[in-house]
């Protein structure tokens, strides 16, 4: 219960926060401004957030992943599983909410601080997974390509959803998903068959 009113209390901020930046620009709101217009004080502003960048970047399925990554079948092979978690999330965030998910992926893609802060919170949340992966299934497979994977699997999302906001929004984000992960799934097929480079024999 504690946990609801949290994303609520969040999502209201977000809410208002997104507003003013549409009429304001990102760059000239202000976090006491932010404040206000949530009727909170900047003091409870950062009880939630951070910064000012992560009212854009944060989204209420963020504490899910690795519950629904803990939920597949251990038989499932580990890239299916994070494939399926983050289409699930991400078709989650798109059904419910389309034009906010658009406009914090335009403020991501055209805003440095935005994208900066974004590329951290993803690098961190790959660091969660190696490690939820290393704790519940011991060395089925190595540091090193588990942060491979995750990291190819999230620039495939980041090509789809800048397509998506590029377009406005009118294309089915999820088929854009499906069609960039599996072209990464093909180019991977690719790469483990080539004979090794020279080089790498040595």
């Amino acid at each position: 219960l504690r946990e609801r009113k949290r994303t609520r209390t969040r999502l209201m901020i977000q809410t208002e926060a997104l507003r003013l930046f549409a009429e304001k620009g990102y760059a000239r709101t202000t976090i006491e401004e932010i404040a206000d217009a949530a009727a909170i004080s900047p003091r409870t502003f950062f009880r939630y957030f951070p910064s000012k960048e992560d009212v854009v970047v944060w989204d209420e399925y963020d504490p899910l992943a690795l519950d629904l990554l803990a939920a597949r079948s251990a038989e499932e092979p580990l890239a299916e599983a994070f494939r399926a978690v983050i289409r699930e999330t991400l078709g989650g965030l798109y059904r419910h909410d389309p034009e906010r998910l658009r406009v914090r992926i335009q403020l991501a893609f055209t805003v440095p601080a935005v994208r900066a802060r974004l590329l951290d919170a993803s690098t961190q949340g790959i660091e969660e997974v190696v490690e939820w992966v290393a704790e519940s299934q011991g060395a089925r497979v190595d540091d090193l390509s588990l942060r491979v994977a995750g990291s190819a699997l999230l620039a495939a999302v980041s090509v789809a959803l800048d397509a998506w906001q590029r377009d406005g929004g009118k294309t089915d984000l999820l088929a854009l998903f499906d069609q960039t992960t599996d072209a990464l799934a093909a180019f991977a097929g690719e790469l483990s068959v080539r004979p090794a480079h020279p080089s790498a024999r040595q």
